[in-house]
């Protein structure tokens, strides 16, 4: 095996040994993501116009960003492991 399939190996061992943590990782992620939402949602409707607004939207922006991450992250780490042995199955 080749040193970049021989990293991905490890990676995908590494991710896929506890779906339980990557089930919360997926969770924590999308309340992240409705939490930064709700951000953007507080600053368009309530804070009057002003640069404060903007940076409370940015910053709403940024947070969504980091829990669709995250959650990409609990995604991947549950179903990597199983794709892998689908495609590594040698029947």
């Amino acid at each position: 095996m080749s040193k970049p399939f021989a990293f991905l190996h490890k990676l995908a061992i590494r991710l896929g040994q506890n779906p339980r943590l990557a089930l919360m990782k997926l969770i924590q992620g999308g309340l992240l993501f409705a939490f930064g939402v709700l951000m953007i949602f507080i600053a368009n409707n309530l804070v009057i116009e002003s640069i404060q607004r903007e940076l409370i939207a940015l910053l709403g922006l940024i947070i969504s960003g980091l829990g669709i991450t995250w959650s990409l992250i609990g995604y991947l780490s549950m179903s990597v492991l199983r794709i892998y042995h689908m495609l590594n199955k040698k029947d």
